[in-house]
């Protein structure tokens, strides 16, 4: 598949695809653990669990995704999470116990890492002035999965059963993993600059030794972290306001998908000489203002107003961090630091939501104000951030300047 626009395109559909299955996982297992013969404690403590235990399977993993996709194939290495996604429905599918559940997240957790590379090839492949277009494009096929996701999977829920959404989802899997295979393009490959370990390991010191990169970096976990508590106990919140939350479920986050979707559309029109980066730390602070209120308020109704605003924020912030990462980094850097960014991601998925799970058995509200405080933390690193960024870009000018120019023409 040629021209990076059909890739684009491709990345768009095969992500959605993903994005529709594995929605269903976090808005309807509450029902599905209720099926298994959970009680209601369980219900509230088993999701923040099986969700740590996923990143605990993906945070290992992290590293070494992008290392791996840089010296050997980017393609293999996308395709991949695919293929253990269907693997990982069909165990839901057959599951007669939390432990099947539980198995099916060990298979989802190496699932991860492969959104990074998407974008690392996306940007690889694109001329430099289309670069933020196209990443806005790629991270909009998860929240246009999400707003389509819930409602269609509540009516399926009406006759196939929550079993048989997971076996529809393992098909949708099936034929995102099929495209990638037969059409994603293997870009050029750079000459291989030592082992995987010893890459990694420079990336790292990278990220370390330049402050704007770190808070970058420590949005990315804030952020991510935040929205992986809230994708978790905002379901159980529902189930808690409403008896019957299957179509509640599917309404409120089909609504937040479709703001979701639209705002990181939207978020493109945010990105500037040094990325947007400006308007995170605002945004940031709405969001944790709006998960706060979710923990307070008992109208359906309000909560379903305050995901709306809280997707405004969760859209922007993915743009925004990685369209900034692509202002401060080299040309050179910018495929295996955006490789790294599921470091962040993972480890935030894996350490926020196991806290939730710590608090929710206290009061699920308790367990969304973990989210809340970490979208206010996410604002302080994103003013720091901003601080640094200006002379980051102006040290990158001047190298760019400095290099000789070509001559003959």
């Amino acid at each position: 598949m040629s021209g990076w626009k059909a890739t684009n395109a491709l990345f768009l559909t095969t992500m959605m695809l993903q994005g529709l299955a594995y929605g269903h996982i976090n808005a309807y297992l509450p029902l599905y653990l209720r099926e298994l013969g959970l009680s209601e404690a369980e219900v509230s403590t088993w999701p923040g669990i099986l969700f740590a235990v996923m990143m605990g399977v993906a945070f290992p993993f992290a590293p070494f995704w992008g290392a791996l996709a840089e010296r050997y194939s980017k393609r293999m290495v996308v395709i991949r999470a695919h293929y253990f996604e269907v693997a990982s429905h069909l165990v839901l599918f057959f599951a007669t116990d939390i432990w099947w559940v539980l198995a099916s997240r060990v298979l989802l957790g190496l699932t991860y890492g492969n959104g990074a590379v998407v974008i690392a090839t996306q940007a690889q492949i694109t001329p430099r002035k289309h670069v933020g277009t196209a990443i806005a494009i790629v991270q909009a096929a998860m929240p246009i999965a999400a707003s389509i996701g819930p409602p269609v999977g509540a009516v399926l829920i009406e006759y196939v059963g929550v079993r048989g959404l997971f076996l529809v989802d393992a098909g949708l899997a099936v034929t995102s993993s099929l495209l990638l295979t037969f059409l994603m393009p293997e870009p050029p490959k750079a000459k291989p600059r030592g082992s995987v370990l010893s890459r990694t390991g420079e990336c790292l010191a990278m990220i370390w030794d330049r402050p704007v990169l770190r808070w970058n970096f420590l949005c990315l976990f804030l952020t991510v972290g935040a929205r992986g508590v809230v994708d978790v106990y905002l379901p159980v919140r529902i189930t808690q306001v409403t008896s019957d939350p299957a179509p509640a479920i599917g309404a409120i986050l089909g609504v937040a998908g479709v703001v979701t979707a639209a705002a990181t559309l939207a978020s493109g029109r945010l990105l500037d000489e040094q990325g947007g980066i400006r308007w995170l730390m605002p945004l940031m602070l709405l969001g944790a203002a709006a998960i706060l209120g979710m923990t307070v308020v008992s109208e359906l109704w309000v909560i379903g107003v305050l995901a709306c605003i809280r997707a405004i924020p969760l859209a922007a912030a993915n743009t925004i961090t990685v369209a900034h990462l692509t202002r401060v980094l080299a040309p050179s850097h910018q495929t295996v630091i955006l490789s790294l960014t599921p470091l962040p991601r993972n480890t935030a998925t894996f350490a926020l939501p196991i806290l939730a799970a710590a608090i929710a058995p206290f009061g699920v509200g308790l367990a969304l104000a973990i989210g809340s405080a970490a979208y206010a933390a996410s604002a302080a690193a994103a003013w720091l951030a901003q601080r640094e960024t200006p002379a980051e870009i102006a040290i990158l000018r001047e190298r760019a300047e400095a290099q000789p120019q070509p001559t003959g023409r």
